[in-house]
């Protein structure tokens, strides 16, 4: 037991510096396809580790988290597709109207996806976990992505620094 919780303390730690610098380098497609599977994969370890999930469980919620996180990243995508096509929209002298509403009106709906899906994994957790673990489920979905946005933003603010001293 020792021994696993050290491994997954070295892998979530491994995970977490590769998420960083792949954060810190450029923006290409791939590297940002990367970065989010890796965000993935260190969510899934981190929660197994909070939650002190048994082999059985985590067999049972890997898959289910996994489809769901991977759904409403599909779903992001979409919503960031109609963001940058309203923002076009609304660069036009005179915005057309029915454009504005339907581009709206689809947003709010992949929202609500979003929000389905999270109700959807919420229902699966609790058919799979224990009072006390979904209660640290809760406590952990709200704080890994603050904490993880809080690295990268010290990691950004160190890579600026350096990028000073270099031009020094």
């Amino acid at each position: 037991m020792k021994t696993r919780y050290i491994l997954s303390i070295l892998l979530c730690l491994l995970l977490m510096s590769s998420i960083l610098s792949a954060a810190i380098q450029d923006d290409q497609p791939q590297n940002r396809r990367r970065t989010r599977e890796n965000m993935r994969t260190l969510w899934l370890l981190r929660m197994t580790r909070v939650l002190e999930l048994t082999e059985e469980q985590t067999a049972k919620v890997f898959p289910i988290v996994s489809r769901i996180e991977k759904e409403k990243s599909e779903i992001y995508k979409q919503i960031g597709k109609q963001v940058r096509e309203l923002r076009l929209i609304l660069r036009e002298e005179e915005p057309d109207q029915d454009d504005l509403k339907s581009k709206i009106n689809k947003i709010k709906e992949l929202r609500n996806l979003i929000k389905k899906k999270d109700e959807e994994l919420e229902a699966r957790m609790e058919e799979n976990l224990t009072l006390v673990q979904r209660a640290k489920f809760l406590m952990f979905s709200a704080n890994f992505y603050r904490d993880l946005r809080d690295n990268l933003g010290r990691a950004r603010i160190q890579r600026e620094r350096q990028r000073q001293k270099i031009k020094k």
